[in-house]
This record gives C-alpha cells, structure tokens and sequence, in this order.
C-alpha cells in the first residue's frame, strides 16, 4: 500500500489489518533552513522592487542514541522466555507508527532511501555473546560520547554521522562486534527495506492493552533465526551512518571490530521440545514426553527449597505480576482450567471452609491467604473471562438485555399495587419505626418513584424488525411466510428482491 500518513486508524474494520511498506513522516529528522522571501511590487519612484529576506534554523528532533521504554508496544520471542521460538524471526513492535522511517539511513541526506529504516535487529547466539567462549565477537554494552562513537580508534569502525552531532553532549550505548561477523548477519542495504513494515489494526476491545487510542504501528524484524537449545541475545541497533558498511559492501581500512549504537535487547531461550498448546495436548499422554508435568512451571534447585511455592507449581499454578488499583506492583497466583493435579470443585465445599460462591463480581472471586500475604486469582480471571465471554454472543447479551427489561417492568408494576402509597405513606409518620412492613413498603417507594415512568426497551432481531408491519407492500405475506419457515434473512431476501 501507499506511505501515505494515517489519519483515521479507527476506519480499519474488526479482525482487519492493513499493511504499509512504510509510514514516512512530514519531515524526518534534521536540520533544516526555512527560508522566506517577500517582494514588494509597485513601489513609486524606487528603481528596484526591494526584497526582503529571513532565514530561520529548523530542527526536527527524535529518537537517535536513545529509545524510551514506552515507545516499544511487543517484542517477541517474550523476554527471559523458553520455549519453541527456534523457527520463528524475532520481532519489535513501536508504539508509533514512523519510528524506522522518522530519519535517514545517511544523516548527510535524510531524503534518499526513504523507505530504508535507520534500525534494526541483530540476532547473537549464545556462544557469540557468552563471556569466556571461544566464539564471542560482540563486547558488553558501554557507554560513550557521541565523539567516541565516531572515532572509537584501535582498528574499530564507527559510524560517519558527518558534522551534524555534539561529540560531547550525549552519551550513548554501544557495542563493538567483529566486523567479518557483522557483515555476514547483516542485511544488505536493499534487504533493509523489506525488514520493516506499518500496519493499522483495529483495537475495539483491547482497553485493557492500552490499545483504545491507536490502531497504527510499526514494526522491525531480524533477518536470522535464533539458534536451538540455547540462549539468544537480540540486539536493536542503530544502522545510521553504516549505509556502506552492509553485507555485500566493500570495507577498506584494517578494520576489525565495527561500533554499533545499541538502543535497546532482550534475551530468551529456545527448546527442542514444542511447547505449543496443541502439540502439548496431544503429546501429554505419550510415554516419554512428561505427562501432567507439561502442563506446570519447572520447578528449579531453588523454588525445591520454598515449600509454598513448590506446592503452587506442581498444582498448575504460575507467579504473575499483578498492578493493584492502588497502584502497587504485587505478585499473584494464577491457574487455568487445565491442572496437572485433581483438585475439589468448589461448589461441592460447605460454605465457609472454601466454597465462598456464588460470586456477584470478580472482586468477590479474589483469593487472599493472610500467611503469605498473595492474592489468588485463578476464580476472578475465570469469572471475568466467562462474563466477557458470554456478552460477545449477540443472541444470549439480547436475552440478557431483555430479560432485566421484563424484570424491572415487573417490579414497576408490582410497585402500582393500590395499596402501596398507603403503606409508604403510613411508614413517614413519626409514630412508626422500623418494622418488616416499612422495609417493604420503602422497597415499593423507592421503585415507584424511580421506575414508573420508564419505558423499557426490548430489543429486537433484524428478522422482527424487517417483517413487521410499519413497512406494508415490501413483501408479500407469502414471502414472510417463506422466510419465516427457512429462516432466512430478511434483509438478503430483499436486496435479491431489489436485484431482480
């Protein structure tokens, strides 16, 4: 699609994605001239027309030796994860949808390969980057100034970000990597562009992501698979001023490290074993492949020694982070429906002694144990979920709907007994306290005055709506007939009526 900016993300229908090569800003960032030149015509007895001229320095700043955290939205495989993510490219998805396009490739022309983002990720295996292996070719991280960056010295080459940087003013984060090495996992400079993308989703429903405002996104991907079985570091590096330092370029000098601007990585870990949800259930039974311990946290040298938490994690349960309403970061307990061990249902227990249903909301779900002092959330996620769950179905939500609808017009008719403002009315006399009869008659008030004016909709189908009787002549009391008995829709019954 076109790179044009979006300005209305909120267009993109449900379940529906739109892809972009690129989202290229107004301007990337630079410095500019902005210049102004105005003429006056017609001036009496001058011989020129006079001419004055303003130039003003612009700049557009952003994001260059330094990303914030809350720019970042997803990064995936998930940090200091394990799991089977050996055939899968790692991947960072911005918050803002012209970050690998909001400056050039080339500082000294921010126009040319517009379409080329200036960053992207380089995938280290874990005998590449372990300190003490044999194979390392990438340092630790250090800090430098911008001037260290450029000239780092000592057969290292840096970056040529020409004359347009403070050499002392910033610090930044580097790493210097073989040269031979980088050149080999680096993309080339055409292969840079197909390595970034935008796309627009729509994001009804996801408030609970922080997903509500935005649609639009942009996202980096690595060029090389993560290595099997083992660590995997992923990099995100600045490529600004290494234009020509590619793979396929040619390098002249006796270079033998490069220095990268390093603005940001994670880690995980790759598996042999396939630890997908579908390959665990039909694996999970099979001699050799672990049974009910597939569907539980590993349990280290370190958690044996915790009773608790030991006991927590061979029941299928998992620590979560949870941020409290107050604003506290807290752990939590957190188990599906899917458990390695049987437990009691709740609903069977006496009340009291664990069975503290029913639940009027998820709060009321909440488990605390005053021991520890961690909240178990497995019944208020269960309970939130299964709500969430039952209102996405139109049909059961409409009966829903209706049915409270029925109820309240019930109680507003109760409510219009002739004696019921006798009896509300005998219960505002001073003489009369607090009795059974007055609770009742304040309910029977109460119900009367909010309620009984209230016209409560009921909602109806698109079949009641189109075969009523407020549009006569539309259709044949044969063809409501007909739709009736096949259970048609109307409304396609009628556009094929119109079509003929």
């Amino acid at each position: 699609m076109s790179n044009s900016i979006i300005t209305e993300p909120g267009t993109v229908g449900a379940g529906n994605i739109q892809f972009f090569d690129s989202i290229q800003p107004p301007l990337k960032a630079d410095d500019y001239n902005l210049v102004a030149d105005q003429r006056v015509t017609n001036v009496v007895d001058t011989g020129e027309d006079p001419k004055y001229v303003a130039t003003k320095k612009l700049i557009i700043d952003g994001p260059r030796f330094v990303l914030k955290p809350n720019a970042i939205h997803s990064i995936f495989p998930p940090a200091n994860q394990k799991g089977n993510y050996s055939n899968y490219l790692p991947n960072i998805v911005f918050n803002d949808f012209t970050m690998p396009w909001s400056r050039g490739i080339n500082p000294e022309e921010a126009t040319a390969n517009e379409n080329t983002p200036w960053m992207g990720l380089l995938t280290i295996h874990e005998e590449e980057y372990k300190e003490g292996s044999a194979k390392r070719v990438i340092s630790d991280p250090v800090t430098v100034t911008t001037e260290q960056l450029v000239n780092p010295g000592d057969k290292i080459l840096g970056p040529d970000l020409g004359p347009n940087f403070d050499a002392n003013a910033d610090k930044v984060t580097v790493v210097d990597i073989d040269i031979t090495f980088f050149q080999a996992i680096a993309p080339t400079l055409a292969e840079l562009e197909y390595l970034s993308h935008a796309r627009a989703v729509n994001t009804d429903g996801k408030v609970v992501l922080n997903m509500d405002a935005d649609g639009c996104f942009s996202l980096c991907m690595g060029n090389r698979l993560p290595g099997l079985d083992q660590k995997n570091s992923i990099v995100l590096v600045s490529f600004e001023g290494h234009e020509n330092h590619l793979n396929g370029d040619t390098i002249t000098g006796d270079y033998t490290k490069i220095r990268m601007v390093r603005l940001g990585g994670w880690e995980f870990t790759t598996t042999t074993f396939n630890k997908e949800f579908l390959n665990m259930m039909e694996a999970i039974c099979l001699p050799g492949n672990g049974g009910t311990s597939l569907i539980q946290m590993e349990i280290d040298k370190s958690t044996e020694e915790e009773s608790v938490a030991k006991e927590a994690l061979e029941i299928g349960y998992v620590p979560l982070q949870n941020q409290m309403r107050i604003g506290e970061n807290a752990t939590s307990w957190y188990r599906g429906p899917l458990l390695p061990a049987p437990t009691k249902r709740e609903s069977n227990l006496p009340v009291g002694e664990g069975n503290y249903g029913p639940y009027i909301y998820s709060d009321h779900a909440m488990h605390y144990d005053p021991e520890t002092g961690i909240f178990n959330h497995a019944y208020s996620a269960a309970w939130q979920v299964g709500r969430l769950l039952t209102l996405s179905d139109a049909s059961f939500a409409r009966g829903i709907f209706n049915w409270r609808a029925n109820y309240m017009r019930s109680i507003i008719n109760n409510s219009k007994q002739k004696n019921t403002l006798a009896a509300a009315a005998s219960i505002q006399a001073a003489d009369i306290g607090p009795s059974k009869l007055s609770m009742q008659s304040a309910t029977r008030t109460f119900f009367t005055d909010a309620f009984q004016k209230v016209d409560w909709d009921i909602l109806k189908t698109r079949k009641e709506i189109m075969l009523g009787d407020h549009l006569p002549g539309i259709m044949t009391q044969e063809e409501k007939k007909t739709i009736e008995e096949n259970d048609e829709d109307p409304l396609l019954v009628l556009h094929k009526k119109i079509k003929q």
